[in-house]
């Protein structure tokens, strides 16, 4: 393996380390503002074995985002087309394809999305409300 610090061929990256990239205009403004809306959000208290779990509604709700999507995945037909907090529930709307039982897969969904939030977070998720919004066709 060669040396990058040696190498010819990473002459230019090694000059172009030399020379100070200016801040993009306005970005440590956004950095600063994006910390405060952290610093001000809300955050859920969870329960867990080892007490409370404090985790702010955004972290929560990207989260929950992120295992809805990938449990639906695993249930036929259903796909998920918005997640939210209302009156400390998630709430979780979803779309089935024609023919798909909708309230068995939504309650197939609210299991697995509450198994998997309580197996990631070591604490008791918020009550799990799954809505079939929308029927696809396809």
């Amino acid at each position: 393996m060669t040396d990058p610090e040696r190498d010819p061929r990473w002459a230019a990256v090694r000059a172009a380390r030399r020379h100070r990239v200016p801040t993009p205009p306005g970005l440590v403004e956004r950095v600063l503002n994006a910390l405060d809306d952290v610093r001000s959000a809300r955050s859920l208290q969870l329960p867990s074995d080892q007490g409370l779990l404090s985790v702010t509604e955004p972290a929560f709700l990207r989260l929950a985002r992120t295992v809805a999507d990938a449990e639906a995945a695993a249930v036929p037909g259903m796909r998920v087309t918005a997640v939210a907090l209302a009156d400390g529930r998630l709430q979780v709307l979803a779309a089935v394809r024609y023919g798909v039982i909708a309230e068995e897969a939504a309650d197939t969904l609210r299991a697995r999305i509450t198994a998997e939030l309580d197996r990631q977070l070591g604490a008791r998720p918020p009550v799990v409300d799954v809505h079939v919004v929308d029927v696809r066709p396809d």
